[in-house]
């Protein structure tokens, strides 16, 4: 990690269940080390495990990333991984081992987040204050909203279907003290709602920045937690909020600045207000498996997956001259046929492209769509959209640039579209909206918000462990 390097403090913790052979404990639940949790500094490794977890390419290092363009019609999957292939093609199976382990991985991180939450309070350390207890407390449940966050958009409906009622997933909230429990599925609501707790308990003890770029744009901040407030209310149709808690970040110069142009990919700038981190010896898995290796050719380093779709190359060249699609080249992809590619990621032999999460960008968007939601067509969601419009080189609108508040509502989201391609916000962007996956084509009428194969199958591995999810699988799988 680009965070302070301590000797981690663990001890190996092996639970044996009935006369198994093998492990076979919920990975909600289980944890492979546990920390010592006796001085600041195991306190600080703790913490620091939980980032580290975070850059997995099943959490935060590509994968669940890339399915949000490639499920949606922003990139095509044209690797080999069958895994992969099921989610691109809507046939995933419920013993997919890829989904089964962005699950675990997923929880490893839930879990960690949550013995820092639980232990640190209780260290008695001479020179360990109240104040950094409560900011490694802080950043822990940053670390957990986010993680839950991403967790149930890949598993649940959006809010928009059943009101939020629709299974999410299984809330953990406690550290594993080695008896065995077996959680059923929360509801989308009471998922969020705990997201938004933890991350509104959370503002108060945390830094608004602190010494290094790297950590300030890689660790938990005020403007962080604010960040993903917007988005988590932006996603549930609660537009003052959203509007609000973008604002904040729009209006934080000059800890966040909206990049003049597209050279800040990667660099730790104030365009970041949120990002995994990645050096190039440790990163999400050096040569193989991160952003790069998806979106660059195999002539560069990488596999060439995940090309640009027709669809999207279409959204670009409907305004001519968008600087936006400069950043894109082509290559031969791994089907042999020439297309075009992102160049957000450029390295794929050693995987140093951080992992972007929020960006002011997004804040600016969030604000223009919710301010539109609320007031239609008005000029403060147009100067928004204006000061990204002009940064792409692209005319100006004005308030006569559009007839109704529907059309100016679906300008603002393909502008969305082609700031966030390839950072994974398409397909919860599409589904919220109540707009299918993919327009056109044998796959629209599967790919519709509420149809069984948006969502991913809760993994057959956790039903059979936990009796409280055997009737708790999606419809479908």
């Amino acid at each position: 990690m680009k965070y302070i390097k301590q000797q981690l403090l663990f001890i190996a913790v092996l639970f044996m269940i009935s006369c198994q052979k093998e492990l076979e404990i919920l990975p909600e639940q289980s944890v492979a080390e546990n920390v010592v949790f006796t001085t600041r500094t195991g306190a600080q490794a703790a913490l620091n495990g939980v980032y580290s977890t975070a850059q997995s390419i099943n959490v935060f290092g590509s994968q669940p990333q890339i399915m949000g363009d490639f499920q949606a019609d922003n990139t095509e999957f044209v690797g080999s991984f069958p895994t992969l292939q099921e989610i691109f093609q809507f046939t995933t199976i419920s013993t997919n081992v890829t989904v089964s382990g962005w699950w675990q991985s997923h929880y490893q991180v839930i879990l960690r987040a949550n013995s820092v939450i639980t232990r640190v309070p209780g260290i008695n350390e001479a020179g360990f204050t109240e104040a950094q207890k409560k900011q490694m407390v802080a950043e822990a449940k940053f670390m957990r909203a986010l993680t839950y966050f991403q967790l149930v958009n890949l598993f649940a409906q959006p809010v928009q279907i059943n009101s939020g009622n629709s299974l999410g997933v299984p809330l953990v909230l406690g550290e594993f003290t080695g008896n065995v429990e077996f959680p059923a599925r929360s509801t989308v609501n009471q998922v969020h709602l705990q997201i938004k707790k933890d991350l509104e308990e959370a503002i108060p003890d945390l830094p608004a920045s602190y010494s290094t770029a790297a950590d300030t744009r890689g660790r938990a901040t005020k403007g962080a937690a604010r960040g993903l407030l917007s988005r988590l209310h932006l996603y549930r149709g609660e537009w003052s909020l959203a509007a609000g808690y973008a604002n904040d970040i729009i209006t934080a110069s000059p800890t966040y600045v909206l990049a003049s142009n597209y050279a800040f990919y990667d660099g730790n700038t104030a365009e970041d207000v949120f990002s995994i981190q990645m050096t190039t010896t440790d990163n999400s898995r050096t040569g193989a498996g991160g952003w790069a290796s998806y979106h660059r050719p195999a002539a560069n380093g990488g596999r060439g997956d995940c090309p640009y779709t027709a669809n999207l190359e279409a959204a670009f060249q409907a305004e001519p001259g968008d600087l936006r699609y400069n950043q894109s080249a082509v290559g031969v992809a791994a089907d042999g046929i020439s297309r075009r590619f992102t160049l957000k990621f450029p390295d794929a032999v050693n995987n140093t492209d951080n992992s972007p999460v929020i960006r002011v960008t997004e804040m600016y968007l969030n604000r223009a769509e919710a301010l539109a939601e609320l007031n239609g067509i008005n000029q403060t969601s147009i100067d928004l959209m204006n000061v990204l419009r002009t940064r792409a080189g692209l005319p100006a609108w004005n308030l006569l640039t559009f007839s109704t508040a529907s059309q100016f509502i679906d300008a603002i989201l393909n502008e969305r579209r082609k700031e966030l391609c390839f950072e994974g916000h398409r397909r919860m962007d599409l589904l919220r909206k109540g707009k299918p996956l993919r327009a056109t084509g044998p796959l629209a009428l599967q790919s519709r918000p509420g149809d069984n194969k948006v969502i991913l199958p809760i993994p057959q591995r956790e039903i059979d462990i936990n009796p409280s999810l055997k009737s708790q699988q999606n419809p479908g799988y």
